[in-house]
């Protein structure tokens, strides 16, 4: 007798390369929108630096049942890297790698995987990651707009999908999956139904202060337990693979159940599922794995310290070289040199709701301004260099 979760276990090595894939793309998913069509802020995303964009993470749906958190969460996105930060009292941000930065530092590439890879070859294979994470994004935001409004209209998705392929200038052919989305939609609304789903809020960013890494929650949620039909707390985390889950989705949901509880210790979270569409034809079906007893969980202490050891090799400094060389002068190169931390490019370039030290007072007394001082010519020169820096092309 099938249950409405019905989930398959045993499916191909073709099954298992394309949900690995799929799990690859998911992991590229929020750079795919936020890395397209910067517009200084006006919808959140700003250009710090070339190639680098920060974004303040706001949830997209919060309860009234929940007290927002104290702090902003900003991401940040470089070239593949991708940081979570938020500003501390005395306007300093501190940076918190991703969960899945964390998982694609530790976590071990499948066998499959690097052989589908090394077939396809790196080209082929990256059309292919950049196209399934394309897919998932689109998935995400119709199943935000569906839990959020209660209702949807399927006939306008295809429209919705030409202004996102315009958006993130993908090919043409996309649109060959409009069927497909109205499909998982249907299955992501069944689910709903089934479990009589309410969110507690939608893709929201939290930092976890202890273990120190940060990451967005696809749906906190209460919901009817599945197997006692009690309402319980529960983290859902959205897939677009059809056939299963791998291991670093059950770490990824623990990790996310951590995070939340170390932020809203009065709303712990009882169980903890993967969702994801199948690939249905005749009635909305869908994959409905509880993971709150995985085995993996218990990894997580060892990964994280993995994690560490990894951030700790990796450089935030940045180097930029100008001016002029005079051997018979001098030969102290240094003044030729100028470095810059990540922190001082945020801080300088980054979102203006950073606290600020000092209290700004806009009142000017009888119309006559004060005095503005002047900087010293040195640190008007290390200044330019920090903007020749700035407006180089960097990498996290």
């Amino acid at each position: 007798m099938k249950t409405k979760q019905d989930i398959i276990t045993n499916y191909s090595e073709k099954d298992v390369i394309k949900d690995m894939t799929d799990t690859i793309g998911q992991g590229v998913q929020e750079d795919i929108v936020q890395g397209v069509n910067i517009d200084n802020g006006v919808s959140g995303v700003y250009e710090i630096a070339p190639g680098m964009t920060a974004e303040e993470m706001k949830a997209m749906f919060f309860s009234d049942a929940l007290i927002e958190p104290s702090y902003k969460v900003w991401q940040l996105n470089s070239k593949g890297h991708r940081y979570y930060y938020r500003f501390n009292d005395d306007g300093t941000p501190e940076f918190y790698p991703s969960v899945t930065t964390i998982l694609s530092q530790t976590m071990p590439k499948s066998e499959f995987l690097i052989k589908w890879i090394a077939d396809k070859g790196i080209e082929e294979a990256e059309r292919y990651k950049m196209e399934r994470a394309a897919y998932g994004t689109f998935m995400h935001a119709q199943f935000e707009e569906l839990i959020i409004n209660r209702c949807y209209d399927l006939d306008e998705l295809p429209s919705k999908l030409l202004v996102y392929m315009q958006k993130n200038n993908l090919a043409p052919d996309f649109i060959k999956y409009a069927d497909e989305l109205k499909k998982d939609v249907l299955a992501f609304a069944q689910f709903v139904i089934d479990y009589d789903v309410k969110p507690l809020a939608v893709e929201i960013a939290l930092v976890h202060p202890v273990h120190h890494y940060a990451g967005m929650i696809d749906l906190p949620c209460t919901m009817n337990d599945p197997k006692t039909g009690e309402r319980i707390n529960a983290i859902v985390d959205f897939k677009s693979g059809r056939k299963g889950f791998q291991e670093e989705h059950e770490i990824q949901l623990h990790l996310y159940a951590m995070m939340w509880c170390a932020n809203y210790p009065d709303i712990p979270i009882s169980k903890v599922f993967n969702f994801s569409p199948k690939d249905w034809r005749k009635k909305p079906t869908y994959n409905l794995k509880d993971q709150t007893d995985s085995p993996n969980a218990e990894k997580i202490p060892y990964l994280l310290k993995l994690a560490a050891i990894e951030e700790s090799k990796r450089s935030n400094v940045f180097t930029s070289v100008s001016g002029s060389i005079n051997l018979d002068s001098s030969t102290d190169l240094m003044q030729n040199v100028m470095s810059v931390t990540l922190s001082d490019i945020v801080k300088k370039r980054g979102n203006n709701n950073a606290p600020s030290e000092e209290p700004h007072d806009d009142t000017i007394g009888d119309g006559v301004q004060e005095e503005v001082k002047q900087k010293p010519v040195a640190e008007k020169a290390e200044e330019k260099q920090v903007n020749r820096l700035l407006n180089s092309t960097l990498e996290i």
